[in-house]
């Protein structure tokens, strides 16, 4: 019976933080025992000492983060790369990489204080930023040679905007760490390579929001933010998409808006 109430507590404890991220409009996912918001960047998980543990308070405290960080550490495993792997398939090609995301969960901070279950169980929600020197982009995105594309032809304006807003809405998009974008020839308009990486630690590749009023008020995107639709979704993890070669020619054929690109100021629009 006591698994069983740990276990509502738990659900209920994933529905509380989704139903706070829907309030906010902001795009949460469930993975694992734990949270990943993909709109303000941070894993979430909620560790439980049960009732009669040794050591007292302390103990049960100790008992509790430890579970928390166990969670927090399969959630960061089960988060989506790029359009083909997985935190967790990475981790298993480098033993060091491995090592740094283990180190890397060790950099959480306690949500709230410690509560009790009816049962007298501790519960206790910690949380890690996804952003940041020796975060997780940090660890799974290596340092990569910079090149951003200028592309020529007709351009319909020649307006320089200060952010990219891609809705993807309707389409399934999942969001990733790594999300590309292409234009209808196939050729990389936004990626990895097209980012300066000391943005990229402070903003991550992309944001993710479901309402375009949302997306227009970050801060991230300035105030003159190209809106585009996407035509599809690609990769076997459905984390890229396409867009129009007239919109991928506005973004890259005037050199300001490169700038953008490269401060990863870009949201997805998802469901």
């Amino acid at each position: 019976m006591r698994v069983i109430r740990r276990s509502i507590a738990a659900t209920l404890c994933i529905l509380v933080l989704g139903t706070i991220g829907q309030a906010q409009q902001a795009v949460t996912e469930n993975v694992g025992d734990g949270v990943i918001d993909w709109t303000n960047q941070t894993v979430r998980a909620t560790g439980y000492a049960i009732d009669g543990a040794v050591g007292g308070l302390p103990g049960k405290v100790r008992a509790a983060k430890l579970d928390a960080l166990r969670k927090i550490l399969e959630t960061v495993k089960g988060a989506r790369l790029n359009s083909e792997t997985t935190v967790r398939n990475f981790m298993l090609e480098s033993d060091q990489v491995t090592m740094r995301v283990q180190g890397m969960v060790q950099n959480f901070r306690e949500v709230g204080d410690p509560v009790y279950t009816a049962e007298g169980d501790l519960a206790m929600t910690i949380e890690m930023d996804m952003r940041g020197p020796g975060q997780l982009y940090d660890v799974v995105l290596p340092q990569v040679h910079q090149s951003p594309r200028m592309v020529g032809g007709t351009i319909s304006n020649n307006t320089v905007y200060t952010g990219l807003i891609i809705d993807a809405r309707g389409l399934g998009l999942r969001p990733a760490l790594a999300p590309q974008v292409f234009d209808e020839t196939g050729e990389i308009v936004y990626g990895q390579r097209q980012v300066d990486r000391e943005w990229l630690l402070k903003y991550g590749m992309a944001s993710y929001s479901r309402d375009i009023a949302d997306a227009r008020a970050n801060d991230r995107i300035g105030d003159n933010p190209l809106v585009v639709s996407a035509k599809e979704v690609t990769g076997a993890n459905r984390t890229d998409v396409v867009i129009d070669d007239q919109s991928a020619a506005t973004l890259l054929g005037v050199s300001e808006n490169l700038t953008f690109l490269q401060d990863c100021r870009v949201i997805f629009l998802v469901d």
